[in-house]
């Protein structure tokens, strides 16, 4: 029996939708997300992992770096390969399990939980969370920056990546089950910016990042520095 987590837009079908996922790639050597993608959508990987390329080409080797809702885990060990250390947090206990499988690296660690329970105390010099914030409500989404603002150190740096509103039509039903809410840039960026003091955004086309015209890219990152004391963000 698969954890599915809390933050789905249609439970029911992302069940029905997961288990087939993993009544048809049971026994494989990777997870069945990766399974699929080897058998069926190579492209929609590299697509994925251009997205981890990104954010380690802005982190530091001295980082330690966390990533919230790091699913099987392997862009967590990515990461891994660029900075100190980097713990991958999930609230799904079949994903971590399969990160815990997947992992061939000491510098990586994988802890079942929700980002909202991580004590105060505990500090990033990084945190990413790429494919997160889509999957809850407007409400939540705010929980969820203001969180990982409260996480970070005061010059450390915060990635938030999420499918554009205007790809939503193009998305898997899978997809279309677990998320919630998708973003326009703008609207992306004025929550951001409740608890951060700067911002940068980009768009990403398949693989290619760019600062061109937002409403015409597939998806968004975010870069926010200066984590704020406000609406619940606090900065020490």
């Amino acid at each position: 029996m698969q954890d599915l987590g809390p933050y789905h837009a249609d439970p029911e079908q992302y069940e029905k939708l997961v288990g087939e996922l993993y009544a048809n790639y049971k026994g494989a050597i990777f997870p069945p997300e990766y399974g699929y993608f080897l058998e069926k959508d190579l492209l929609r990987l590299l697509i994925r992992l251009a997205r981890y390329k990104f954010v380690a080409r802005l982190i530091k080797k001295t980082d330690r770096v966390l990533e919230i809702g790091c699913g099987s885990g392997l862009g967590s060990v990515f990461l891994s390969q660029f900075c100190s250390h980097v713990t991958g947090m999930d609230v799904k206990n079949t994903e971590i399990a399969e990160a815990r499988a997947l992992n061939p690296r000491d510098n990586v660690e994988f802890q079942m939980g929700d980002v909202f329970d991580v004590e105060a105390s505990q500090r990033y010099d990084v945190v990413v969370a790429l494919d997160v914030i889509e999957h809850m409500p407007v409400e939540q989404g705010h929980q969820l920056v203001a969180a990982m603002a409260g996480h970070l150190h005061p010059s450390g740096m915060t990635v938030i990546g999420s499918p554009s509103l205007y790809s939503y039509q193009y998305q898997s039903a899978l997809s279309k089950a677990s998320h919630v809410k998708c973003y326009d840039q703008e609207e992306l960026l004025n929550l951001i910016e409740h608890y951060f003091a700067r911002t940068t955004a980009f768009s990403m086309n398949d693989e290619v990042v760019h600062t061109g015209f937002s409403k015409m890219a597939w998806y968004y990152f975010v870069l926010a520095f200066i984590p704020q004391f406000n609406h619940g963000a606090k900065c020490e």
